[in-house]
């Protein structure tokens, strides 16, 4: 095997490789330390801008002030620090450059880091090589080197990133110093650990003193200004739930008032915190607690009835407040909370109840009222607990009054709107009468032509019947005035209940009584009976057809017998 040889490189050759590699690695750290001072001053100028802008906004305490600048100086002493190891951690040797080099530039094929490496004495080559091989390797890299830039491999986006976010920081920033060039000289020494106030254009003289409010309530924030300015002011309300949901409310100007801001947080779903900014004015945080307001879990209701109606006393649920008239309800209540107390008001009627509130618990109350006969159509239920809070958007809850209708009542016999009577005859008169607390009274009214009217009492009753039915015998001769052929008497019934608040009188169809002499009340039961009879023998015709028809089908569908 041939042996291995240390062999000489051109020296001015290697030279030039070995500059343009060292202008190329000054290049990245340059770049890279360029970037980084960029980026700090960037960061610099942004918390500073950012310091002077929260002061001015929320009027910051010296304490929060100070801590915000020692934090900024801290930041900016560590990017400083961070800037400068860049010069460490981004240096690369000959042979790194070199095949970042080789990989930009195909054309060097290896001879680059070769040439670097044979300089260096870090590459031998065999013993029988020829010495001109490599000499000519290197030259040809030079060659090969003028031909590329080297310092294609640095990479100067990330710094041109990095300036124009730095000129749009300045540029913002500095529009926003000079809109404040007025203020900017006491915020930089407030900054700096100076108590000096910051003028304002806007002060809030007024805002509400709200300390407790109902979950679920909308609350109406009022706030009073004075303003050097005429115009509307951008007004904000921010608002902060424990949770840590934020919401922003605008504030609008009242047309009456211009100098009064309102604004509305709608459904308060928990204890909040808020603060207001108008212009340049901003108001201190301030806290608000919500508190669930008392609310009706369960409501019922009890009804007695007036004796005469012997009804049992009934239980009653929203939806089905119906109600008798005279009867004593018992409204029962039971609150989502405590009660300190509560009140009824009724609908229809010009009064209120307070609820007694049962002291084993709170959170039960009752209301006693009597029915009245009309007027009365629901109620609400306001509630106060023992936290001071009042219920709210109390429910209406609808009543409807059991209205006792009269007495039913129909005369089944007779049956004809005319009857034909003699001057001595008995009427039969058959009736029905039903009710729901049953039937009082029940009398025959009659009159004749325009003479007055005339009462027979038929029925009177100590202990009220639901239902009745029975009859009652007429004696037309007994009539104090006797009766004449071809008189005309109109007659009904009129049953009466025993409601207390005033009877309830109802009255049958009116029927008539023609007297006639006897021949023409027999020629009218004749021709009576001759429709009946026509009426049976038309009956039992269609039965003997219909028995006919039954005896053709039973013979068609019953099968013959064989001997």
């Amino acid at each position: 095997m041939s042996a291995i040889k240390n062999i000489s490189v051109p020296p001015s050759a290697i030279r030039v490789l070995r500059n343009k590699l060292a202008r190329t690695r000054f290049s990245i750290l340059a770049v890279e330390l360029a970037r980084r001072l960029t980026v700090t001053f960037s960061f610099l100028i942004t918390l500073l801008t950012s310091l002077l802008f929260l002061d001015l906004l929320a009027d910051l305490e010296i304490e929060t002030r100070s801590l915000l600048l020692f934090s900024i100086i801290t930041l900016t002493a560590i990017l400083i620090i961070w800037s400068l190891f860049s010069l460490i951690t981004k240096w690369k040797n000959d042979e790194t450059l070199a095949l970042e080099i080789e990989r930009k530039n195909k054309d060097f094929d290896s001879r680059l880091i070769s040439s670097i490496q044979f300089a260096k004495r870090k590459a031998k080559f065999p013993e029988n090589a020829p010495m001109s091989m490599v000499h000519n390797m290197i030259l040809e890299t030079k060659d090969v080197s003028k031909k590329f830039n080297f310092l294609k491999v640095v990479n100067p986006k990330a710094l041109t990133r990095a300036t124009l976010i730095f000129f749009v920081i300045i540029i913002t920033s500095g529009i926003w110093a000079y809109s404040e060039k007025d203020n900017i000289p006491i915020l930089v020494k407030r900054a700096l650990g100076e108590q000096i106030e910051i003028p304002r254009d806007t002060i809030i003289v007024e805002e509400p003193n709200i300390l407790r409010v109902g979950i679920g309530d909308n609350i109406q924030m009022t706030f009073k200004v004075k303003s050097k300015k005429t115009s509307e002011l951008k007004a904000n309300l921010n608002v902060d739930y424990n949770s840590g949901r934020k919401i922003t409310v605008p504030l609008e100007r009242t047309e009456n008032e211009p100098d009064t801001y309102i604004g509305t947080i709608e459904d308060v779903p928990e204890s909040f915190s808020f603060d207001a900014q108008i212009d340049d004015a901003k108001t201190k945080t301030l806290s608000v607690t919500a508190i669930e307001r008392p609310t009706i879990k369960n409501i019922s209701a009890t009804q007695v009835y007036p004796e005469f109606t012997k009804q049992s006393p009934t239980n009653h649920v929203p939806g089905d407040f119906t109600f008798f008239p005279g009867s004593e309800v018992t409204i029962n209540i039971e609150s989502s909370k405590d009660l300190d107390s509560g009140n009824l008001k009724f609908l229809g009627l010009d009064n209120q109840m307070p609820l007694s509130v049962n002291e084993a618990n709170k959170k039960e109350g009752v209301a006693k009222i009597k029915i009245p006969s009309q007027s009365l159509s629901g109620f609400s239920v306001s509630l106060t607990d023992s936290e001071e809070m009042d219920s709210k958007n109390n429910a209406i809850y609808k009543i409807s009054l059991l209205t006792d209708l009269p007495p039913e009542i129909r005369i089944t016999y007779p049956k004809r709107s005319e009857e034909l009577v003699t001057r001595k005859a008995t009427l039969l008169i058959k009736y029905e009468a039903i009710d729901r607390f049953g039937v009082n009274s029940i009398n025959l009214k009659y009159k004749r032509e325009e003479n007055e009217i005339v009462t027979i009492p038929l029925m009177k009753e100590e202990t009220a019947k639901k239902q009745i039915s029975d009859s009652y015998e007429w004696n037309l001769g007994s009539l104090k005035t006797g009766l004449s052929e071809g008189d005309q008497i109109e007659y009904w019934l009129e049953a009466s209940d025993q409601n207390i608040s005033g009877l309830n009188i109802s009255s049958s169809d009116k029927l008539s009584l023609k007297v006639v002499t006897p021949e023409e009340k027999r020629a009218d039961l004749l021709g009576r009976t001759s429709d009946a009879l026509g009426s049976v023998d038309e009956a039992t015709n269609d039965q003997e057809n219909l028995n006919k028809d039954l005896e053709s089908i039973i013979r068609k569908n019953t099968p013959n017998k064989k001997n």
